[in-house]
């Protein structure tokens, strides 16, 4: 069995710090964060360049003027090239929607088809435009992405390329702009490896600077008490925000297809949906509403610090979810009560997409476990993969290759023979535990994206994540921890 790193019992509970905003003053999002009441944000896409802008955001720009006035909705999240890298500026979407709301809002950066000079071009805007607020992802995998390579399936490489939502996080404080930076974590993994990969990255995510995180979107509330409990257990702060969707028809009719990057739904619950919609449009918002309000209601007993909901379109369904929410939030305010009417409401059925489905706690989601709790907690085994034979002998040899013992120039002819083409530099090297990076498709370095399938398949689909063989190497050398290590740069 793998253990974790720096594995550390709560002599107390963490206080239930959630979100509240106090709108005076430079940026109360910040300032409020850790302490106040659970809020909820709402989420809106930065349109398609196929509309002109002025009339593709005034659906937007209708929700931000109507949570001026609502408590309960402490701002607006602007996602970043989210369905395709044709859309328009979203530093002039946030602008636009923090002047109509007059709250605070969060400005997501994607490193899809993004480079430094993007990056910072939108982080300088950003701080013109008196936003203050920096989501960093590093995107999912981007419709551009060429084919190429030996194979017509395999992969070429993006021509501008994936920046890691870390190096954004890294530039936006070496330019020292006063963002208050977020990074987004995927705990809706059901392999070992894919789950303790999200988790080391969100821990260099924060070592590297990240004030806040957002998890991706998902209903499995097994997995976000489980992201709880492995903060809680590792003494980790940070606050966190759990994103939740409610889908529309057209999501529900393509509902065998990926909806989100790096979340599959369970087959039963995709059956659910499909008969919920099959009845009607009407009935499907009602039982959808209905399991959001107690997706709400159980994200704030579990101490997330708000939610964030994509998929409200007009004023109309706003404020049924805020109707809904609100008696759902007032009718269970126990952790039992909820947890048994969750469970009950779905008839136990199962949210994760694999028969054999890995949690890293036992028996996750309990009517009588609330808190993390080191006695009553216990850790699942974690089987972890092996490293292959080649990759023990491609490590060593790169690693004798760029050692000072070696010439440079012949240990670059033999780094080629095993990593042909593009040399990465021995740092990128390091955080790979000298196996090259650009196998993977998105060339990444620090850790792996959100966008493997359930199976640790690459979101590509040629084979699984490279950082799997990362993992396994630093398991077997017992370096478990250099996958959390903040990232330096000289």
């Amino acid at each position: 069995m793998v253990r974790l790193m720096k594995e550390k019992p709560v002599s107390t509970p963490p206080s239930n710090a959630q979100l509240t905003m106090d709108f005076s003053g430079d940026n109360p999002f910040s300032r409020h964060l850790n302490g106040g009441e659970f809020s909820a944000m709402i989420e809106c896409a930065t349109p398609s360049t196929e509309q002109p802008f002025d009339s593709a955001v005034v659906m937007s720009e209708t929700l931000a003027r109507k949570i001026k006035d609502m408590p309960f909705i402490s701002g607006m999240l602007v996602t970043d090239r989210q369905k395709g890298e044709d859309t328009h500026d979203p530093v002039d979407m946030a602008a636009r929607l923090a002047a109509a709301s007059g709250k605070p809002v969060v400005l997501t950066i994607s490193g899809k088809g993004s480079d430094e000079k993007r990056v910072r071009d939108l982080l300088a805007r950003a701080s013109s435009a008196g936003i203050r607020n920096i989501l960093a992802v590093t995107g999912d995998k981007s419709e551009d992405h060429p084919v190429g390579g030996h194979s017509f399936l395999r992969p070429g490489k993006h021509p501008k390329g994936y920046f890691d939502s870390i190096e954004t996080i890294l530039t936006a404080r070496g330019a020292g702009y006063p963002f208050c930076l977020g990074a987004g974590v995927n705990p809706y993994k059901y392999n070992a490896a894919d789950t303790y990969l999200q988790y080391y990255k969100m821990i260099r995510k924060i070592a590297c600077g990240a004030d806040f995180m957002v998890t991706h979107v998902g209903w499995d509330m097994k997995k976000l008490q489980e992201l709880q409990w492995y903060l809680q257990m590792r003494e980790i702060g940070v606050p966190v925000i759990a994103r939740l969707a409610l889908l529309s028809p057209d999501d529900i009719r393509r509902i065998d297809r990926n909806l989100f990057p790096g979340v599959c739904l369970s087959r039963p619950f995709a059956a659910a949906l499909q008969r919920e919609s099959d009845l009607s449009d009407t009935q499907s918002l009602a039982a959808q509403l209905q399991r959001l309000s107690l997706q709400i209601a159980g994200c704030k007993l579990l101490g997330f610090n708000g939610v964030q909901i994509a998929g409200v379109k007009d004023v109309q369904t706003l404020d049924m979810v805020l109707k809904r929410a609100k008696e759902t939030l007032n009718r269970y305010q126990d952790y039992e009560d909820w947890a048994t009417a969750w469970n009950d409401h779905h008839r136990a059925m199962e949210f994760s997409p694999l028969a054999q489905a890995y949690y890293v706690f036992k028996n996750p989601l309990s009517p009588k476990q609330w808190l993390y709790d080191p006695e009553t907690c216990k850790l699942t085994d974690c089987p972890f993969p092996h490293a292959s034979r080649r990759d023990h002998l491609q490590s060593a040899f790169m690693d004798f290759c760029l050692s000072d013992k070696m010439p440079e120039p012949v240990g670059k002819i033999l780094a080629n023979l095993i990593a042909p083409g593009h040399i990465p530099d021995r740092k990128q090297l390091e955080y790979c535990f000298n196996l090259c990076p650009h196998t993977c498709p998105k060339d990444l370095v620090y850790g792996a994206c959100g966008g493997s399938r359930p199976d640790g398949v690459c979101e590509f689909g040629q084979e699984v994540c490279f950082f799997h063989r990362v993992l396994a190497l630093a398991a077997e050398k017992h370096l478990l921890d250099r996958l959390e290590e903040p990232v330096t740069r000289d």
